[in-house]
């Protein structure tokens, strides 16, 4: 009985040895296959949490961060250039566009309008004129700060020359000069103005155009009333005149400066022009029209908004 144990015994030792090697081996080899797996999803999970946190951490959540906006490129387009210029034709507003023009100097006339015919028509002597003076008003519309139009209303008066005065106080028996006379000439003219800077604040420019023109030619004579006081007292007063319609136009070009800033619309100018009218010959029956075509040379000085 001893013997056989003896032979029996090794034999389970051996078995248990063998079922524990076999269940330390598998657990070994789970072991080696969870914790891989586990490691992966806690890096994955750590990965997720991480483009999470880094997605919510905008420049909103800094103190004192300015506001999300667009991003602004750094670097220039079109080859490292800013295209980003002022424009000269971009006015901010209605009132930028409209034009006011006031000014007033003098007149000097050229021409034949400047000598009279010294032949007698009927009994009369064609009229030349005198200098005198222009008062200028116009209003219009700025395309750009370059280029604009006034509607213009233009008011000449003019003298009447010493010379014709005398010859026709000689031809009316008058030495005593009681005859005298002026002419005006008015018009309403549709006149383009072209600007050409040559600093922020001054340049020059040119304008021109055509229309309507009226000259009127007055004769005076004294007229007397007597004042029980004064005895008697005269003045001047039109004793005939002659008036005609035409068209005509005007050339001319002048300097400004901007005297609120070179930003501003308003500026001082002073032009010259050259107006011609096409006024009709003297004749039998309107003898005191004039030498025909006049020309003047109306030097202004104003402001022109």
């Amino acid at each position: 009985m001893v013997a056989n144990c003896d032979r029996t015994c090794p034999l389970s030792r051996r078995m248990m040895a063998v079922a524990a090697a076999l269940a330390i081996g598998f657990s070994l080899s789970a072991a080696a296959q969870t914790a891989p797996a586990s490691k992966i999803s806690t890096d994955a999970q750590s990965y997720s949490s991480s483009i999470d946190y880094t997605a919510s951490l905008t420049t909103d959540a800094l103190p004192g961060a300015a506001p999300a906006g667009p991003v602004a490129n750094a670097s220039p387009q079109y080859g490292g250039h800013n295209n980003n210029y002022p424009s000269y034709n971009n006015y901010s507003s209605t009132w930028s566009h409209i034009a006011v023009d006031l000014g007033a100097g003098f007149t000097a006339p050229i021409g034949s309008d400047t000598s009279y015919n010294s032949a007698l028509i009927n009994s009369e002597l064609s009229p030349s004129e005198g200098w005198g003076y222009n008062i200028n008003v116009g209003g219009g519309w700025n395309f750009s700060k370059r280029i604009g139009v006034l509607l213009e209303y233009q008011f000449n008066r003019e003298g009447m020359a010493g010379d014709y005065l005398n010859a026709l106080n000689a031809a009316n028996s008058s030495s005593g000069g009681d005859i005298g006379g002026n002419i005006n000439t008015w018009s309403f003219t549709l006149d383009p103005v072209f600007y050409l800077p040559y600093s922020q604040g001054s340049g020059f420019f040119v304008t021109g155009g055509g229309g309507f023109y009226r000259k009127v030619t007055n004769f005076t004579e004294p007229e007397c009333e007597e004042d029980i006081y004064y005895g008697y007292i005269c003045e001047s007063a039109t004793a005939y005149h002659f008036s005609s319609n035409q068209g005509g136009f005007n050339a001319g070009f002048g300097w400004y400066h901007k005297v609120f800033g070179p930003d501003s619309n308003g500026k001082f100018y002073a032009e010259v022009r050259y107006v011609w009218v096409n006024s009709p010959q003297p004749d039998s029956s309107n003898y005191y029209q004039g030498s025909g075509t006049e020309g003047l040379i109306p030097v202004t000085f104003g402001v022109r908004f």
